[in-house]
């Protein structure tokens, strides 16, 4: 599914005049792509000068960690979460999958820079995930980014506004989960 970046994109029309079937427009000063008259030619990815339009044909397992299930965490790191919600992306859309409880683990208290005992049980609640979103991360960070895509929201926010996000930054999540060096990266 080509993906457009409204994060790269700065509305030059280039891909809207190389679009074969016409399903490119800007709007708002974004190009914007109807997917259900798109070919998958590909030729707007090759136009774009600024590498905002992308093919993500995988499908993404996506953690957002919480303690009620409506909000993501936010009182502390996403490793405290009491859970954390599934979510697959596939061909533009989320779609809930389930809800995976915490494994329960001590830290312990004398590090400084973060428990690897505790990155490791929350690692094995997070089986198969490619991307974890929550509002903070832990020092863990440094072990969770070799797993995970690690995606910070900013305040306090829903669930569903948090899959909004992946779904507005996709490009850049797919960008960090093949990239050598990941980073983690903040959804805006």
């Amino acid at each position: 599914m080509i993906h457009i970046s409204k994060n790269k994109c700065v509305g030059c029309g280039m891909c809207v005049d190389e679009c074969v079937n016409r399903c490119i427009n800007v709007i708002d000063s974004v190009a914007c792509i109807s997917q259900d008259d798109c070919v998958q030619c590909r030729s707007c990815i090759y136009i774009c000068p600024q590498s905002a339009i992308i093919d993500i044909s995988e499908s993404l397992l996506v953690g957002i960690g919480t303690d009620d299930g409506k909000t993501i965490k936010a009182d502390n790191h996403v490793g405290m979460s009491k859970y954390f919600q599934v979510w697959a992306y596939e061909d533009g859309q989320a779609v809930y999958r389930e809800m995976r409880e915490n494994v329960k683990y001590k830290e312990d208290e004398s590090k400084t820079h973060g428990d690897p005992g505790k990155a490791q049980a929350t690692a094995s609640a997070l089986k198969n995930i490619d991307v974890l979103i929550g509002e903070k991360f832990g020092p863990n960070i440094s072990r969770l980014k070799n797993k995970f895509v690690c995606a910070v929201v900013r305040g306090k926010c829903t669930i569903e506004q948090g899959v909004e996000m992946l779904k507005e930054n996709i490009n850049e999540i797919a960008e960090e989960k093949n990239s050598g060096k990941k980073r983690g990266i903040v959804l805006t």
